[in-house]
C-alpha cells in the first residue's frame, strides 16, 4: 500500500515540473521513509537525482518497498488540474495511480496507468569535482537568460577569484562574473581552476524549473567533465548532472 496526502499541491507540483524538463518516464522507489527517483533524459545527456522524505507530506503511508513507474509529463498534466484550496491524496490503486482532489463535500479523482518498470536502474555518477560555487538561484537564472541572447552554448569557469558564465555567437558575446565580493556568490571552493561548456537550452530549462523550488544552488565542476547542480530544498534532494559539449 502507498498513499500520500498534501494540504496544498503547489510545492510538490513545482518539483514534478522540475523533473519533467529532462525526464519523460521514470521510476519512483518508495519505502517507509521516502520516495526517490534517479533518471536520465532520453538522450542520456542529463540526469536527475531526486528525493522527498516522508515529512514533506502531510500524510505518508507505505507498508512495503514499491516501484512506481510513470510518464512524468503526463503526471504533471494531472497535477496541473488540482486547484488552489483543494487537498490532495495520491495513492496506488490496483496497478494505477489515483489522484483525489478534495474541497468541502466535493471530490474529484483522476486515474493514470503505471508503466512497466524500466529494465535498468540508473547508477549515480562517480565524478571527482575540482571546484564549486554556491550561488543564489535567481542570479543563475538571469545569467542564462542573458546568454540566450547570443548563443546555443554556455561556458562556466571557476577559479580562486571568480565564477564566470559566458556565451558567444554571431551577434556578439555575453558574460556574467561574480567575484568574491559579490553578495549573490555565497561560497567558492577551488582545488584547481575548472571550466566546461554546456548546451544552453538544457541548463536554462533545469535552472528555470528548479529555481521555482530553491533559492540557492551549488555548482560543482571539473574541466570538461559533467557538471553537478545541487538545488537546496527545505526538505529533500534535487540534484542534476549534465554532460559537457566537447570541441565546441
Amino acid at each position: 500500500m502507498f498513499e500520500v496526502q498534501l494540504s496544498s499541491i503547489d510545492s510538490f507540483r513545482r518539483l514534478i515540473k522540475a523533473l519533467s524538463v529532462i525526464v519523460e518516464e521514470g521510476s519512483f522507489n518508495v519505502d517507509e521513509e521516502e520516495m526517490r527517483l534517479l533518471a536520465m533524459d532520453p538522450s542520456h545527456v542529463a540526469m536527475v537525482d531526486f528525493e522527498l522524505p516522508r515529512d514533506f507530506f502531510d500524510g505518508y503511508l507505505c507498508d512495503e518497498e514499491t516501484r512506481l513507474t510513470v510518464n512524468i509529463r503526463e503526471l504533471l498534466r494531472f497535477l496541473d488540474r488540482v486547484e488552489r484550496g483543494e487537498e490532495v491524496k495520491i495513492a496506488l490503486e490496483e496497478g494505477r495511480l489515483s489522484i483525489e482532489c478534495l474541497r468541502g463535500g466535493h471530490k474529484r479523482r483522476f486515474l493514470m496507468p503505471l508503466l512497466e518498470p524500466l529494465e535498468e536502474e540508473t547508477p549515480t555518477p562517480k565524478i571527482f569535482f575540482k571546484a564549486s560555487a554556491r550561488i543564489l538561484a535567481p542570479s543563475l537564472r538571469r545569467a542564462m537568460k542573458d546568454a540566450s541572447l547570443v548563443g546555443e552554448h554556455v561556458r562556466l569557469e571557476i577559479d580562486e577569484e571568480e565564477f564566470k558564465i559566458s556565451a558567444e555567437g554571431d551577434i556578439g558575446s555575453v558574460s556574467s562574473v561574480w567575484t568574491l565580493e559579490a553578495e549573490e556568490l555565497l561560497e567558492l571552493k577551488v582545488e584547481e581552476p575548472s571550466s566546461a561548456t554546456f548546451t544552453l537550452s538544457y541548463l536554462q530549462d533545469i535552472i528555470n524549473a528548479a529555481s521555482a523550488s530553491s533559492e540557492v544552488a551549488t555548482l560543482e565542476l571539473s574541466t570538461d567533465m559533467p557538471i553537478k547542480l545541487d538545488f537546496e530544498l527545505p526538505k529533500g534532494r534535487l540534484i542534476y548532472y549534465l554532460s559537457p559539449c566537447i570541441g565546441v
